[in-house]
């Protein structure tokens, strides 16, 4: 059993390349930091037009 613990704990380990990782973070960045700031905009002047109920700038 002590075998197979152990390969299974590498291979767990490398689920992911340094690559793979570093791309996966700068997207995150990106979202985080462009990409959100942007949409919570749209979605903060969407909601002061009033009823959201009926709003399709709210809505998209």
């Amino acid at each position: 059993m002590e075998c197979c613990n152990s390969v299974f704990l590498s291979m767990k380990s490398n689920l992911i390349t340094r690559t793979g990782h570093d791309l996966l973070v700068a997207e995150l960045k990106k979202l985080w930091h462009d990409e959100r700031p942007e949409i919570t905009k749209k979605v903060n002047w969407a909601a002061s037009l009033g009823d959201r109920s009926e709003n399709a700038d709210y809505q998209k």
